[in-house]
């Protein structure tokens, strides 16, 4: 398979030539704001000066490696150039100002970066020649924030945004959006501002937008590597808050486990963008950059359905949650001109979102499709994650605990100090996808 050997530069005064590589695409991307050519449009810059937010250079260089990482992700069609219209050979040529403190995380990076897109990356780092304007008058953490969690208008995030703030804590929330600002993520923002007012909190909407050079790429549909962008974004406002600031990544277990509900849903079904190993690359990633701040899913052992029920304030919950967006695929009611927005109904998130809500309660969600009471073609693409559900009860049926756990690491390693760990996680996947199979209960005697 041949690579895609990408050179970045991330300021004009940059004049390091490619070293181009025979067999390979070789491609030079421009990531400055302030040339013409420029693949990716941020105002993360001017976010960071706005809020007066100072970044020391290993921070500065991993956000900006979380921008590259992210514009090759999404500029790089894998049709165009994957393996059988998917894997790429993908090779990133990226300036840091501490290339031996860098070169130390490669391993640990590549390794990463592949597990999270199913990719093969090859990282090497050189020499940044060109200083920058740092500014140090900057007070830190003048507002006292002692917590920074992930915010991006889902149901998890919008969850653990209710727990932080009734449990009194100062958090700052970060958001990240391509075009324009999500109108979801807003309405939340100031129904949390307007319910929470005593408590205070911080708002970190950053957008990153990346485009392409149609000359030289087409433009990939995909977008597997944008949680490595998000926690970069993240860790940028922990740290510039404080070395012992946590960051809160909020995502219920089964989703965060996501294990392949069929033998064929290994890859392109199967995200990893919170899968506990995924999580535990990052934290060995920052402790050999050393960097303190620390990642957290407080959600990992319980299902989504618990999370809703034990909510620390349910009747807020109940008046906003339904606006919140958990789909894979919300563009759909705008296909089939209904209402735009809702969330698809059918997709795994989709299925999983109902379960809670019924697990919880009451399912108050507007959905584009009923699962419920709507037919599905045996064969139909609708249908296909519902099928798929099917499948996996029947394999799980009477399944022993000794099985179950090779089924919890089909989608990755676990990072597990004890048996009991183990057994945590495989009885959050037992508990998640029992809210699912009672969910779908009631369309099985419906039908």
């Amino acid at each position: 398979m041949s690579a895609i050997n990408i050179h970045v530069k991330f300021d004009p005064r940059d004049a390091t030539e490619q070293k181009t590589v025979e067999g390979d695409k070789n491609i030079v991307i421009s990531i400055s704001q302030a040339d013409r050519e420029r693949w990716v449009t941020t105002n993360i810059i001017s976010h960071l000066h706005d809020h007066r937010l100072a970044l020391k250079d290993e921070v500065f260089d991993l956000l900006r490696i979380g921008i590259a990482i992210y514009t090759v992700d999404q500029t790089v069609s894998r049709k165009e150039n994957g393996f059988q219209g998917w894997s790429r050979y993908l090779k990133v040529n990226l300036p840091v100002y501490d290339p031996a403190k860098w070169n130390q995380a490669v391993p640990v990076l590549e390794e990463m970066l592949s597990f999270l897109s199913g990719d093969k990356w090859e990282i090497k780092f050189r020499k940044n020649k060109v200083k920058r304007e740092t500014q140090s008058s900057f007070e830190k953490n003048a507002n006292g924030i002692e917590k920074v969690c992930l915010f991006s208008g889902g149901l998890d995030s919008f969850i653990s945004s209710i727990d932080l703030l009734s449990g009194g804590s100062k958090v700052a929330f970060v958001s990240h959006y391509k075009a324009s600002e999500s109108a979801v993520q807003t309405m939340l923002y100031d129904a949390l501002a307007e319910n929470f007012s005593k408590a205070g909190f911080e708002r970190h909407k950053i957008r990153v937008q990346p485009g392409h050079n149609k000359a030289k790429t087409q433009q990939e549909n995909s977008s597997r590597a944008r949680s490595f962008l998000f926690f970069c974004l993240g860790i940028a406002v922990a740290n510039a808050h404080g070395e012992e600031i946590p960051l809160i990544i909020p995502e219920n277990g089964l989703i965060s486990l996501n294990i392949p509900l069929t033998l064929t849903r290994l890859s392109s079904h199967s995200t990893r963008t919170t899968h506990p190993y995924y999580l535990d690359k990052w934290r060995e990633m920052l402790e050999t950059l050393g960097l303190k701040n620390k990642l957290v899913n407080p959600y990992q052992f319980r299902t989504k359905g618990e999370m809703m029920a034990e909510c620390k304030d349910r009747k807020f919950l109940n008046t906003y949650y339904p606006h919140t967006i958990s789909c894979s695929h919300p563009e759909v009611s705008r296909y089939e001109k209904k209402k735009p927005g809702l969330n698809c109904g059918y997709c795994v998130p989709c299925i999983i979102r109902q379960a809670a809500e019924k697990r919880a309660g009451k399912i108050l969600t507007d959905y584009s499709n009923q699962i419920l009471k709507d037919v599905l073609p045996n064969q139909s693409k609708k249908g296909s994650d519902l099928r798929a559900f099917q499948m996996a009860f029947q394999r799980n049926e009477g399944m022993k605990s000794s099985r179950l756990s090779l089924q919890v690491l089909r989608s990755g390693p676990l990072p597990y100090q004890n048996p009991e760990e183990l057994s945590a996680y495989i009885d959050v996947y037992k508990r998640g996808m029992e809210e699912v199979k009672k969910f779908l209960k009631d369309r099985n005697e419906s039908t």
